[in-house]
């Protein structure tokens, strides 16, 4: 029991804000991002802000899931170099992100585990990643379940949704492990 309790690393549960997210992604919140974009129309009215540098490669594609409880254990993480993944959550549920800093530069094919955390997104918000940014699929928080709104490529769609089996992969600008595997340890969100 010792040695398995020694594996279990237990990912910090932190509220997210643009601070906290600042090296793993943006913040989308109620928030305008970069106000001050110059549309003549609805002055007044409208606070109109600067694009946000979401990057994909091929044809973006936008859809929605619906995520449901599921175990507090993480068993993948993925990141994507061509791509600046967005995720919003549609409704009145926070969920959680689990997010490791993109660590491709420095040649890492695994997260460095001390920069993994699960950030608990707010109800209505959302979170762009950087490309890179190791994360794991949305997570409900509360037990609710909670509508996500996710921006992405249909090159990493198709991938993912051409996998005859939940393994690991490296196609289609998916690179996803599985963390025990990989690493030794387990990855648990302490909710």
């Amino acid at each position: 029991m010792g040695s398995m309790e020694q594996n279990i690393v237990n990912v910090p549960l932190i509220d997210a804000d643009q601070e906290s997210l600042r090296d793993y992604g943006v913040m989308i919140s109620e928030e305008v991002y970069s106000p001050g974009l110059a549309i003549p129309f609805y002055r007044g009215s409208v606070e109109e802000g600067q694009n946000l540098d979401f990057v994909y490669t091929g044809k973006a594609v936008v859809r929605t899931a619906r995520i449901s409880h599921r175990s507090p254990v993480v068993t993948w993480l993925e990141r994507h170099l061509h791509m600046s993944q967005i995720f919003v959550g549609l409704g009145s549920s926070p969920f959680v992100m689990v997010l490791a800093k993109p660590n491709h530069l420095a040649g890492g094919y695994v997260p460095d585990l001390a920069d993994v955390m699960a950030f608990r997104i707010p109800a209505g918000h959302g979170v762009m990643i950087h490309p890179g940014t190791w994360h794991d699929f949305p997570m409900a928080f509360d037990g609710k379940p909670v509508t996500v709104l996710t921006m992405n490529s249909d090159e990493v769609v198709t991938a993912l949704a051409s996998a005859k089996a939940a393994d690991e992969m490296d196609a289609g600008d998916v690179y996803k492990i599985d963390i025990e595997r990989r690493t030794g340890k387990v990855l648990r969100v302490p909710f």
